[in-house]
């Protein structure tokens, strides 16, 4: 049995980690062996990504209290929640994408939350090979610099506004990196 008060410092550190997060991750924890376990959660912890190992009940207060209630039906079986920061809420796919290719079988994705969307426990290859927040900055930062002729045409004819406009962006996406 689990103490009330271990149970509170367990809903008070999923909360916390819930507060600025970009991403939810929801796994099946019940096959997973101690010694894959520790290996898992060294590398979650390399990375800064929060992973924990709770009651449902537990995952599903906080989840509640953050906003997220649309995974209530998945919260069965031994389950553990990895968050995802807003920086880069991609980053636990990637981990959890290649834990299974390592040790198949042993740790089902169950669903993937990110800002709002959902997406099922199948698809978090998917999910893994999405680009990072600052890969999609560089991303548009190299569309807005790249020498296209349609963008070259707009700025050079009597498109001014819009090249001044695509200048301040791009001195907004710079400051913001």
């Amino acid at each position: 049995m689990i103490s009330l008060e271990t149970k509170k410092k367990t809903t008070d550190s999923l909360e916390k980690a819930l507060e600025n997060c970009g991403a939810v991750y929801l796994v099946d924890f019940g096959r997973i062996k101690v010694q894959y376990d520790v290996e898992l959660r060294k590398t979650l912890r390399s990375q800064g990504i929060f992973y924990r190992v709770a009651k449902n009940t537990l995952i599903r207060r906080a989840l509640h209290k953050a906003g997220i209630t649309n995974l209530d039906g998945l919260l069965a079986n031994p389950s553990a929640i990895l968050v995802g920061s807003a920086e880069d809420p991609v980053a636990p796919a990637r981990v959890i994408v290649e834990f299974q290719k390592a040790h198949a079988g042993l740790l089902d994705s169950k669903i993937s939350w990110i800002d709002g969307d959902t997406f099922p426990g199948k698809g978090i290859a998917d999910v893994a090979k999405m680009p990072g927040k600052r890969e999609l900055q560089a991303q548009v930062i190299q569309l807005f610099l790249s020498p296209g002729s349609t963008l070259v045409g707009l700025i050079k004819g009597p498109g001014s506004r819009v090249a001044s406009q695509v200048e301040a962006l791009v001195k907004r996406l710079e400051e913001a990196a």
